[in-house]
């Protein structure tokens, strides 16, 4: 050889090979020769860096620069050198030095750029992917880590479009089809990822990471029984990967195993005890057993954890109230999360209007602009101003707080549950003009509704088939059914097209405040987890709520009462996906309504002497209408 450069490819190759041993003995022979080559002199520096003599490492990365201060390979080292050392801000300077050199699609240039998404700015480790793919188009690692950039900014169809240019290039590449998969997952397409994760674990059927995405994908897919398979291979073959365990508390869920879908998130919080998924997920089983102490603390992780909540918190100018001194201040809470979630957690502002001015402060309340009229009834004079969310000049205020923060602000526990009746009033003329719409020929008012939000993730699992209370109701005298679901023409004509006779006077519900008074004409409401639950509640309308087997965490487990709406009787799924039974439930309940309501007056009678152990209702929920239906008719 004539020159020193083939023998630092030599040393980089070995290096790249595994052999430390031969590359040091190579590079000790030439360097008895006092190298004058910067090549050379970063080969040996990778060699000392490897073995741990960093000073050495250094001194010849300083020999080289002084030779050729434009060497990019030697700033390369330093910022590597850097990183090592977990400085990521010097390490990424030490990359944009040699970025200076004017080199472009340089494998190093991937290290910098997922530095740079990793610890310091997410936004410049994108514009330089994009620089790397034009320089490089040919480089599948590069479409590869633009498209895991898109994908961890949630930026999707971003994701795939790269990944799609990486598989051109090199389908097999690692992790290459799972990403791809679970890009797939998070824009809803699972029929899509699911053969893509099938084709994977049967390639590599040690991948935890794929049967977990499988698992969530069947999951989706309501094939519970595929799901809970693929995830319990993933936690088998990684016990200590807090993905796994997090897909697999999910499953856990669907079954109804409450204790170990919560022993599973606190070892997963172990592993990765500051993953806002897993927080949340924790607060959501903690509130849905009851422990408000420990998941108001973990709901806080709502805005990072939640899928439905990244990143639409609002970018308020005050700092978040966390229990300092509002004497002379003002506290700004503002609405938050859903429909049913405003309603549920606005009984909470009187008790905080209430601290708030015994500390000489003022609250402004901003709610849903669909609920200022129906919530101001309730907070006038309580809170200094109510204004809608879509104000367009916001008022002074000093500090904020979301709205579903205030119980923990406010130490809320089971037994301090404000709002243990009504707490909400519809308005007296709509109340009226609703009465004057009712039927009023003595029949029983039952109202329905079948479907939450129809984009709703879960609201296939919550929804009943509107045909399903047709084919159970029908039948039923001395009941005038009332049609509560808005946009719901097509599934009202087939009702009636079954034979059930259902009025709908959905076309005259233009606010809240419409459907508060119509609500309260009905002597029940039969409705699937939905906000008109939540106002019913709130209103103290007497209301049967039907669940699926893994409800929201204010419905809790098991009973068939709610402590924040008295007013509510609980029909819970037994089994995964299974309405039929429920439905049966509350047939046979509404047919002792209808037989109570036809004796009326032989149960007047009968109140009075009759003993009660003789009229013993043939299950729980009828053992509530004895007394609720005593109730509607005294």
């Amino acid at each position: 050889m004539t020159t020193h450069e083939p023998l630092s490819a030599l040393i980089d190759r070995l290096l790249d090979q595994g052999d430390l041993i031969g590359a040091s003995r190579l590079f000790n022979e030439v360097a008895a020769t006092n190298v004058s080559d910067p090549p050379l002199l970063i080969a040996g520096s990778r060699v000392m860096r490897m073995r741990g003599r960093e000073a050495d490492a250094d001194a010849l990365i300083e020999r080289a620069l002084v030779l050729d201060p434009d060497y990019a390979p030697a700033w390369v080292e330093r910022a590597r050198q850097a990183a090592a050392s977990e400085d990521w801000a010097q390490a990424s300077r030490w990359y944009a030095r040699a970025y200076q050199s004017g080199v472009e699609g340089e494998p190093w240039i991937l290290e910098w750029i997922e530095l740079l998404a990793r610890h310091l700015d997410q936004t410049n480790a994108v514009d330089l992917a994009e620089r790397f793919c034009e320089a490089a188009p040919h480089s599948a690692s590069g479409w590869f880590h633009l498209g895991l950039l898109h994908q961890r900014a949630r930026r999707h169809r971003e994701a795939l479009a790269a990944y799609a240019r990486a598989e051109q290039l090199d389908p097999a590449m690692p992790m290459l089809q799972n990403n791809i998969a679970a890009a797939h997952i998070e824009l809803g397409d699972f029929l899509h990822a699911q053969p893509l994760l099938e084709a994977l674990v049967a390639r590599e059927p040690s991948n935890a990471l794929a049967w977990n995405n499988l698992s969530l994908a069947l999951l989706e897919q309501h094939d519970l029984a595929g799901s809970e398979v693929a995830s319990e291979r993933a936690c088998a073959l990684a016990p200590d990967y807090p993905v796994a365990l997090l897909t697999h508390v999910q499953v856990l869920k669907e079954r109804q195993q409450w204790s170990a879908a919560l022993d599973a998130i606190h070892r997963a919080h172990q592993f990765d005890p500051n993953n806002p998924s897993i927080i949340w997920a924790m607060a959501m089983l903690q509130l849905l057993q009851g422990d408000y102490v420990q998941g108001w603390a973990n709901h806080e992780a709502r805005w990072l954890g939640s899928p439905e909540l990244r990143d639409v918190s609002p970018d308020l100018p005050v700092p978040r109230w966390t229990g300092e001194s509002l004497n002379g201040k003002t506290l700004f809470v503002w609405g938050e999360q859903g429909n049913g979630d405003a309603i549920q957690f606005m009984r909470f502002v009187p008790q905080l209007a209430e601290r708030v001015h015994a500390e000489g402060g003022k609250l402004v309340y901003c709610c849903f602009a669909q609920f200022l009229s129906l919530f101001s009834r309730t907070l006038e004079g309580i809170v200094d101003a109510i204004v809608p969310h879509d104000v367009s000049v916001l008022p002074v205020f000093d500090f904020e707080l979301p709205l579903a923060s205030l119980p923990r602000a406010l130490g809320v526990t089971m037994d301090r549950l404000p709002g243990a009746t009504h707490y909400l009033k519809p308005d007296p003329g709509a109340l009226e003009r609703g009465r004057c719409r009712g039927a009023n020929d003595g029949r029983l008012r039952v109202g329905l509704v079948w479907s939450g939000n129809r984009i709703h993730r879960r609201n296939p699992l919550r929804s009943i088939e509107p045909l399903a209370y047709a084919n159970a109701f029908k039948d039923i005298d001395e009941i005038e059914f009332v049609n509560l679901q808005l946009d719901a023409s097509d599934e009202l004509r087939a009702m009636r097209e079954a034979g059930m006779a259902i009025t709908d006077p959905t076309v005259e519900l233009h606010s809240y405040d419409d459907t508060a008074a119509l609500l309260s004409t009905l002597d029940l409401v039969i409705t699937v987890c939905t906000s008109v639950a939540h106002l019913a509640g709130a209103l103290g309308v007497q209301t049967w709520l039907l669940l699926d087997v893994n409800p929201h965490w204010v419905w809790m487990t098991e009973r068939a009462d709610s402590p924040w709406y008295p007013s509510l009787t609980l029909y819970r799924q037994t089994e995964y996906r299974k309405w039929a039974p429920v439905i049966e439930r509350v047939a046979n309940d509404l047919r002792h309504l209808s037989e109570f309501r036809r004796g009326e007056s032989r149960l007047r009678d009968a109140r009075s002497s009759a003993d009660e152990s003789t009229m013993e209702p043939k299950t729980s929920a009828a053992r509530w209408l004895l007394y609720g239906v005593r109730h509607l008719f005294s």
